[in-house]
């Protein structure tokens, strides 16, 4: 039996975020996979994947960097961090280091777009 412990970021894309927003996690290499959810009732459309590894191994700053990068490169993208305190924070406006330290406190980030990529 493993002692090691893990870590995980929960991400909940929406429309027009998920594609651009997987894209970059690729770019920057760091692994992702899709959280299958089942219910028998009405769900949102939204998109969940998770970022997993031992707590040791977590790319905190890359995932810090990649969060920054996708908010500044278009006006109509914003990303919430909900932190087990319960809290809602929009990352827009901070820097990866404070969005580094907020991931690590999670437990649901949502990634938003409201425009389609070929929009401006």
């Amino acid at each position: 039996m493993s002692t090691e412990i893990y870590s995980s970021v929960r991400l909940t894309l929406f429309r027009h975020s998920a594609n651009s927003f997987l894209a970059a996690l690729d770019e920057a290499q760091i692994s992702h996979g899709p959280i299958h959810m089942f219910s028998s009732n009405p769900q949102g459309s939204g998109v969940v994947e998770a970022i997993t590894a031992l707590s040791d191994a977590m790319p905190w700053n890359a995932i810090a960097k990649v969060v920054v990068a996708w908010i500044e490169a278009r006006k109509s993208r914003e990303i919430l961090i909900h932190t087990e305190s319960g809290d809602s924070i929009h990352a827009k406006g901070y820097s990866a280091s404070e969005i580094q330290k907020l991931l690590q406190k999670s437990t649901n980030v949502i990634v938003i777009d409201t425009k389609p990529v070929d929009e401006p």
